[in-house]
C-alpha cells in the first residue's frame, strides 16, 4: 500500500482549467499530489494565486499609441 498524498486538491470544475482551491494549471503542481471533488478530502491550503497581468496602467491608452478623447 502507497503512503497517502501529501495534498489532495479540488478539481477544475467541468470545462474549466483551473483547481478551485488554489487556482492552479493541475499540470504546474507536483505530479504525487492528488484531485478530488468531495470537499472534505481537500487538504491544499494554498493560497489562490494573483494574476500577474498589471492593472491597466496606460489609462486607456491602445497599443497603437491613441487614447479614447474623455
Amino acid at each position: 500500500m502507497s503512503a497517502p498524498a501529501d495534498v489532495v486538491h479540488e478539481m477544475p470544475p467541468t470545462g474549466g482549467r483551473y483547481t478551485r482551491c488554489c487556482l492552479a494549471l493541475p499540470a504546474d503542481l507536483p505530479e504525487a499530489d492528488l484531485y478530488s471533488r468531495d470537499p472534505g478530502r481537500i487538504t491544499c491550503t494554498a493560497a489562490r494565486r494573483i494574476a500577474e497581468m498589471p492593472v491597466d496602467t496606460d489609462r486607456g491608452e491602445s497599443p497603437f499609441g491613441w487614447s479614447d478623447p474623455t
